[in-house]
């Protein structure tokens, strides 16, 4: 028996030089120039798009904080003004002559009286200090605390009316038929939140108010 003959492999082309192994192609300079410019975009977008963010959640915390700010002010002056008997500006005045007289005046000062006898009722004022940009308020007990800061104006239009004592008697005006109170307040302080001062939020509240005893 004649053993088989071992086939040769085929003759390697002239000029062909084998290789271990392949390098492989990596990052040129210019791709990667190109891949940080792109990173760099997306990364400034985003960090821009969170300070944004964070501006606008501090804003909107201080405009809520200013809004309840007035709220509350407004909210305890036109309860006091619907509960107490008699209304007049700061007397003597200008105002309150003009207010007894029938006309319509507008005051940053109104006190408020428990009962119709000025000289024996208990008072109550309301009036701005426009030097500390505060609304102060002082009780019936004499006590005086602040009732709002930061506040840009405030001012109580008082309408007049006769009560029926003085509609019997032929007197004057004596008491109020309507408050319409305009309060604007304004804050640049920083948020709690955070510690960054942005521009100033100004809240104008607007109200009318008539005494219970005065209508019904």
């Amino acid at each position: 028996m004649s053993r088989p003959t071992a086939t040769r492999p085929a003759p390697a082309p002239r000029g062909y030089s084998p290789r271990r192994g392949a390098r492989r192609r990596g990052l040129g300079l210019i791709e990667m120039m190109l891949a940080l410019a792109i990173s760099a975009a997306v990364l400034t977008a985003v960090a821009t798009a969170i300070d944004v963010s964070f501006k606008n959640y501090a804003v909107n915390q201080e405009q809520s904080n200013v809004m309840q700010r007035a709220r509350l002010a407004m909210y305890r002056m036109t309860s006091d003004i619907r509960q107490t008997a008699l209304h007049q500006p700061p007397n003597p005045s200008q105002n309150y002559t003009d207010f007894t007289a029938g006309k319509i005046v507008t005051t940053s000062d109104i006190y408020l009286y428990m009962d119709v006898n000025t000289a024996t009722s208990r008072v109550m004022r309301y009036y701005y200090d426009s030097t500390n940009k505060v609304l102060m308020c002082m009780t019936f007990d004499g006590d005086e605390f602040v009732a709002a800061r930061g506040v840009e104006a405030f001012q109580v239009k008082m309408e007049p009316m006769k009560s029926e004592k003085a509609v019997r008697q032929g007197g004057g005006f004596d008491v109020m038929m309507r408050a319409t109170i305009l309060l604007t307040v304004k804050t640049t302080g920083n948020t709690p939140d955070v510690d960054e001062k942005f521009g100033s939020q100004t809240v104008t509240l607007s109200t009318s108010v008539m005494p219970r005893r005065n209508v019904w």
